[in-house]
């Protein structure tokens, strides 16, 4: 009892230590340039267009339209830099009421929250562990071992308690004691009958205890779970990975395909998914199947195909301030950082009202796609000299922010570039 209350007298001089000088000292405080951190991401995008521009990944063109699009923002963002001092004289009241209650509020929540009946217990006494969650909060403190023993305990004299035995036994797995988890599994396994979860997490910690192999009886428990819940894809991964063993790699492949078409985009599973199956694939000399790969050119073409279309007209009172040789651009740039075009087309000014498409066929960068673009503003730029550089006289009009996927977006150019 004494070594703890020596620790927290310690602790709590610390944290004075720390806080106190920082109170009794005068403070001066210099607030620098509050657009220092704007001006710094613009020389960033400055040095990204003048590095696309040396790379060839922008023209002359594009890099005057993105530098003066820049510029721009750069005039309407950032201010003049400023620097205030601020000077304060020391708390001296502050310092002392932290003084007086830092160690009060200490021994106020830990009267509150914490146990100050076990300071009374003999130093040998084990723990009691009311329920399962008072051993899961324990055991985040790391006191896992005598908590286990604890509950391996009271599951001895309740031993029909089944969520007890399961939790038993992933404790026993997390901290790599596979045999141990077995037996509490088999219990957990007679009293929850009707969990693939538990199924297939005891098939696994069975393998691993028996040095990896699933033939016998996890595979007896992977298919008891597969027919629970025939889309379980813990259950799906052991299934496949016992066919691959066996050297069934056409059933391997099958339960490899079916898993993968099931699991979404984003799967952290995903990934494994494809090299297993590539694996398979390539040790068995078997092709992907026709379908896989019908759906797979359906998937890309999709995505390709997605994007924004609608059409470009022009005000009326502008309209006569069109020549037919004039240059008509239509591109789209990201509604967030670099303002450069991520996907662009050209036309004439004869051509107007314009019905234009703007998809991943048109960016520039095939880093930089259109469809992997959060947000985007479409603009329609009418050029006099042929430039996509805006000069003053070109005329112009731009979308709202938007995804970049749309129909019938309509843009009107109602603007004069000064």
């Amino acid at each position: 009892m004494w070594v703890f209350l020596v620790i927290v007298m310690v602790l709590i001089a610390v944290v004075l230590v720390m806080v106190l000088p920082t109170l009794l000292r005068p403070q001066t405080t210099t607030q620098n340039d509050a657009n220092a951190k704007n001006r710094e991401i613009f020389r960033q995008q400055f040095d990204e267009i003048s590095q696309d521009k040396a790379n060839g990944v922008l023209d002359e063109a594009q890099f005057q339209i993105t530098k003066s699009e820049l510029e721009r923002r750069m005039l309407d963002e950032v201010g003049i830099a400023t620097t205030t001092t601020i000077n304060t004289e020391p708390d001296r009241k502050l310092a002392i009421a932290i003084t007086v209650l830092v160690p009060l509020l200490a021994f106020w929540l830990y009267v509150k929250i914490g146990q100050p009946e076990v300071l009374l217990k003999s130093v040998g006494e084990v723990p009691v562990v009311s329920d399962v969650s008072t051993l899961e909060h324990r055991a985040m403190a790391g006191d896992i071992e005598p908590l286990l023993v604890a509950l391996k305990d009271k599951l001895v004299e309740n031993p029909e308690n089944g969520e007890g035995w399961a939790l038993l036994a992933r404790s026993y797995v997390s901290l790599g004691r596979h045999a141990e988890a077995v037996p509490a599994y088999e219990k957990a396994a007679k009293i929850i009958t009707d969990d693939p979860q538990l199924l297939a997490d005891y098939a696994d910690a069975l393998a691993v205890a028996s040095g990896g192999k699933l033939a016998g009886a996890p595979e007896d428990l992977v298919n008891q779970a597969l027919k629970l819940d025939p889309h379980h894809q813990k259950a799906l991964m052991l299934s496949a990975t016992i066919a691959y063993d066996k050297q069934n790699y056409k059933e391997a492949i099958q339960i490899w395909e079916r898993l993968q078409s099931e699991l979404s985009a984003d799967s952290e599973l995903k990934s494994y998914v494809q090299t297993a199956l590539a694996e398979a694939y390539a040790v068995s000399g078997e092709k992907p199947s026709a379908q896989l790969t019908k759906q797979s050119v359906e998937k890309q073409s999709a995505v390709q195909k997605q994007g924004i279309r609608g059409v470009v007209r022009v005000q009326a009172d502008l309209a006569k301030k069109l020549a037919p040789t004039d240059t008509l651009f239509v591109f789209a740039r990201a509604a967030q950082g670099a303002p450069m075009p991520v996907a662009i087309v050209r036309a004439s000014a004869k051509d107007l009202p314009f019905q234009f498409q703007l998809d991943d066929s048109h960016s520039l960068m095939p880093s930089n796609k259109l469809s992997q673009t959060g947000e985007v503003v479409v603009v329609a730029r009418i050029s006099k000299s042929g430039d996509a550089k805006p000069q003053a006289g070109d005329l112009q009009g731009t979308s709202t922010v938007m995804k970049p996927v749309g129909e019938n977006v309509e843009i009107e150019i109602n603007e004069v570039v000064k």
